[in-house]
């Protein structure tokens, strides 16, 4: 079921094209802040499940599952905040800034990936800690923008 649902909403997403222009900065805004929110959460997510495995309390194979779900959820929110059409040079500084902000988040949740699926799971926490100035970062969008 939650196979199909992942399908489907990919078929949209995949058939939805470019999103187009954002009318005003202030739309703008808070498609970066919903944007931050989302990443922002997949990040948390992650953290979550690092720490849970370093502590010894998650098994690997579920930490995998999780981080691959949760790189997934970013990267998605990633590729749909690229398709938005800045109206104005201030809005193509917000861009940028978010951008760097979200592909940094989902290069972090890719290593988490990457390490749980080689089995060094004491490894994560150590991973999990470096994207805190990201996570803190991304909050403030969303504190922000909204």
């Amino acid at each position: 079921m939650r196979q199909a649902a992942a399908v489907a909403a990919l078929l949209v997403l995949s058939t939805s094209g470019c999103v187009g222009p954002s009318r005003t900065d202030h739309d703008f805004e808070l498609k970066a802040a919903n944007t931050a929110k989302t990443v922002a959460s997949a990040l948390a997510t992650a953290r979550l499940a690092a720490d849970g495995a370093g502590d010894g309390k998650l098994p690997g194979n579920y930490v995998s599952v999780v981080l691959g779900e949760a790189e997934s959820d970013a990267s998605a929110a990633q590729s749909t905040f690229a398709s938005y059409q800045p109206p104005s040079d201030a809005a193509d500084n917000l861009r940028n800034n978010v951008d760097d902000l979200v592909s940094n988040a989902v290069d972090g949740i890719t290593a988490m990936r990457i390490t749980a699926r080689r089995g060094q799971l004491d490894q994560l926490p150590e991973l999990a800690a470096q994207l805190d100035p990201v996570a803190t970062a991304l909050e403030q969008v969303q504190e922000r923008y909204r």
